[in-house]
């Protein structure tokens, strides 16, 4: 961490509230609850919304997280534009704050397609020399398009980072979005309830805020935990995320299901950048996987088979139909969307590897937002 950084960690740090300890000051008075300091919301797998608040240390500590992983990954002198929710969601502010903290620069456009519709945010891309972006997988993908229909290569875009928030993405898909923008393309990891639970290395790896928060994961379709809540050793543990704080010694019971699927890495593997705290991979929520002989597959699943493929552009659109999917890609070669057999083919792997049945369409990149709509 930078200088400029870490002082400020420090000076943040001395925000927290006073806590237990023999060389720190009294606790909270008795029966005294924590300040809140932001109210959500969180979408359920039905559909239905309910209120989500965190306290004043949580979203403390969850900016420290967040401004120790950009400093890896932004600088001082850049200018990072904010395209994340924040509309009853934490995710906008959160970056926004952490960002500023860094001592770059922020220029906040949301999700509103009305108020910053994409040629305009291109536009502001190009006229403040912005270095990063923050954006849905999704809208960075879309803008790429769009630069591309409008002769804007991205080529020589300012543009040095893509950071991902908001939807589950193969690092597959990733790779393919920095290669359409030219930069570099990472992801940054929360549930509705804890906005920051894993955060980027410089290797593009997330991992778990392990000295907040202790991840563990239990079976879908069983309910079962791993031994004592711990990653399984030398195997990637797959299951519902479950989350508690690291500072406790509370049983599995305690800790609290996200409704999340992931992926943990092995605990007796290091990162290539050294750390040891687990390797997340988000693969989108329990609800809106398809159940299989094998597990649960996720759409980041179907993304690992199909972005295989060299020809595809980094569009994909995945849903849930019948015990199967629905899977849009995109080409910029006309040819290999009246090609049968590229469809074909892609759907005979999906069936081999995954286990489950597959109808994809193949659409030229310029059809994109027809196709899908």
């Amino acid at each position: 961490m930078s200088e400029p950084v870490s002082g400020l960690y420090e000076r943040f740090l001395e925000l927290l509230s006073p806590g237990p300890g023999p060389a720190g000051p009294p606790p909270l008075s008795e029966g005294r609850a924590p300040a809140r300091a932001r109210y959500g919301e969180r979408i359920d797998g039905t559909g239905r919304s309910h209120p989500v608040l965190i306290t004043r240390d949580e979203w403390i500590l969850d900016q420290i997280d967040l401004a120790r992983s950009f400093d890896q990954l932004l600088t001082a002198d850049g200018v990072v534009v904010v395209a994340a929710p924040y509309e009853l969601s934490f995710t906008g502010a959160g970056v926004d704050r952490a960002i500023e903290l860094i001592g770059a620069s922020v220029i906040s456009v949301g999700t509103s397609n009305t108020i910053c519709p994409m040629p305009r945010l291109l536009a502001l891309i190009k006229e403040y020399e912005v270095t990063a972006l923050v954006c849905s997988p999704g809208l960075a993908t879309e803008l790429a398009g769009l630069a591309l229909a409008s002769e804007q290569p991205l080529d020589h875009s300012t543009v040095r980072s893509v950071i991902c928030v908001g939807e589950a993405c193969s690092r597959k898909r990733l790779d393919r979005i920095g290669a359409a923008w030219g930069a570099r393309a990472c992801a940054l990891y929360g549930t509705a309830s804890t906005p920051t639970v894993a955060v980027p290395c410089a290797y593009g790896a997330l991992h778990v805020c392990d000295h907040r928060l202790r991840a563990s994961v239990r079976d879908v379709p069983s309910g079962g935990t791993a031994p004592d809540g711990a990653r399984v050793r030398g195997a990637v543990t797959r299951g519902e995320l479950l989350l508690a704080a690291a500072d406790t010694g509370s049983p599995d019971g305690e800790s609290r299901a996200t409704g999340e699927l992931v992926e943990l890495g092995p605990a007796d593997r290091a990162c290539a950048c050294g750390a040891r705290s687990a390797v997340l991979t988000p693969l989108g929520r329990v609800s809106e996987a398809v159940a299989a002989r094998r597990g649960p597959v996720s759409a980041v699943d179907v993304e690992r088979v199909v972005f295989d493929c060299a020809e595809l552009a980094p569009h994909f659109a995945c849903a849930v139909r019948e015990g199967g999917f629905d899977v849009t890609c995109a080409v910029t070669d006309g040819g290999t969307v009246r090609d049968g057999e590229a469809k074909r083919s892609l759907e005979k792997r999906i069936r081999a590897e995954l286990d489950v049945d597959a109808d994809v369409r193949i659409v030229a990149v310029h059809d994109w937002n027809t196709a899908v709509s």
